[in-house]
C-alpha cells in the first residue's frame, strides 16, 4: 500500500469513526472501505493530485477531502452493483439492506466533510461534486436501460458515467487550490474515466465468473463489436441477447465463445479504440502549464 493510500485510508476510517454514532453501522463502513482499499484508492489520489499541481498549501485538509471523494465513489460502486445485480461475490451484495443505508451515509459523509473542510472555494467544490454526480447518475441509468447499442451511445454513456466520477475527483482537488483552474482538466478527466471503463470493459469479457458482461447481456464496447461482426458464429450472441438462448447453453459453447472473442476481432477493435482515446488524452496533457512530474503521474492513469 503506498504512502497516499494509506494515508487515505487512515483519514476515512477517522472520519467514518466520527461522524457515525451507530456501531454497526460504522464496523459496516469500515469492513466495505477495507474491501476497496484492496483497489487502492485513485479517485482520491487524483483529487490530491490535482491539488499539489495548482500549488495548494493546506494538504493535511484536502487528504480529508480525497478520502471524502473515495467515499462517494464507494457508494457508486455498492449502489451500482446493487442496481445490476452482476455480482453476488460482492460483501454488500450479501446484506444488500444494510447496503443501501451505509452508501447513503456515505454521500453525505461526502458532503459533510467537504463543507467542514474550511478550505477556500469549498462551496465551488461542493457544486462540482454535485453536477458531476448527477451526470454520473444520468449516466448509470443509461446503462441500467440497456439501449447504447452503438460505439456513439456507449461512449456518450461511459463519459457520464465513469467520465463524470474521474471529472469530479480532478476538478474539486483543482478548484480547492485554485478558483480558476486550467479547463483542460474537465476534457482530459473524462477522458482518463472513459479509459478506465474500457480496460475493465475488456477484463470482464475475458473471465467467466459471475462478473461477465457477456454472461450478464451487459453492453460494451467489444460486446457492440461481437453483435455487429457478420459471421454465423455470434449469432450464438445475438440470440442470447434477445432472450433466446439461455445461459447454460452459452456457458457449454464458452470455449467456442473464448475464441470469437480473439478471432473476431473485438478485443483489437476495443484496444485501437482505447489507442485513440489515449492520444486525445495525452493531447489535452500537453496544454497544461504545470510541472512535468505531475504530467508523468497523469500519464499513469491513461495506460
Amino acid at each position: 500500500m503506498s504512502d497516499v493510500t494509506d494515508r487515505i485510508l487512515h483519514s476515512i476510517k477517522r472520519i467514518v469513526d466520527k461522524e457515525i454514532q451507530q456501531e454497526h453501522l460504522k464496523e459496516t463502513i469500515k469492513t466495505y472501505v477495507d474491501v476497496q482499499a484492496e483497489k487502492g484508492f485513485p479517485f482520491g489520489e487524483l483529487t490530491i493530485l490535482h491539488y499539489q499541481m495548482l500549488k495548494g498549501k493546506e494538504l493535511d485538509k484536502v487528504i480529508s477531502v480525497a478520502a471524502a471523494i473515495e467515499l462517494l465513489v464507494l457508494s457508486f460502486d455498492i449502489l451500482d452493483d446493487l442496481e445490476d445485480s452482476d455480482d453476488h461475490l460482492k460483501l454488500w451484495m450479501k446484506e444488500q439492506n444494510l447496503a443501501l443505508n451505509a452508501s447513503t451515509a456515505m454521500i453525505f459523509l461526502c458532503l459533510d466533510v467537504i463543507r467542514k473542510s474550511g478550505l477556500q472555494n469549498k462551496e465551488e467544490a461542493v457544486s462540482i461534486l454535485l453536477d458531476y454526480s448527477l451526470t454520473a447518475i444520468n449516466g448509470q441509468h443509461m446503462d441500467l436501460l440497456g439501449r447504447c447499442w452503438t460505439e456513439q451511445d456507449y461512449i456518450e454513456m461511459t463519459f457520464k458515467k465513469s467520465g463524470s466520477l474521474v471529472s469530479l475527483s480532478c476538478l474539486v482537488g483543482a478548484v480547492l487550490a485554485r478558483k480558476n483552474y486550467p479547463t483542460v482538466i474537465r476534457q482530459y478527466s473524462k477522458l482518463i474515466g472513459l479509459i478506465g471503463q474500457v480496460n475493465n470493459d475488456v477484463s470482464d469479457l475475458q473471465t467467466w465468473e459471475s462478473k461477465n458482461d457477456l454472461l450478464n447481456r451487459k453492453i460494451s464496447l467489444p460486446i457492440i463489436y461481437l453483435l455487429n461482426f457478420k459471421g454465423k458464429e455470434a449469432d450464438i450472441i445475438r440470440d442470447y441477447y434477445k432472450g433466446i438462448v439461455e445461459t447454460d447453453k452459452l456457458l457449454h459453447s464458452r470455449d467456442q465463445m473464448s475464441e470469437l472473442i480473439i478471432d473476431s476481432g473485438a478485443l483489437l477493435y476495443t484496444e485501437v479504440m482505447k489507442n485513440i482515446y489515449q492520444q486525445k488524452a495525452k493531447e489535452r496533457l500537453k496544454k497544461l502549464d504545470v510541472d512535468s512530474k505531475y504530467i508523468h503521474k497523469l500519464s499513469d492513469y491513461i495506460l
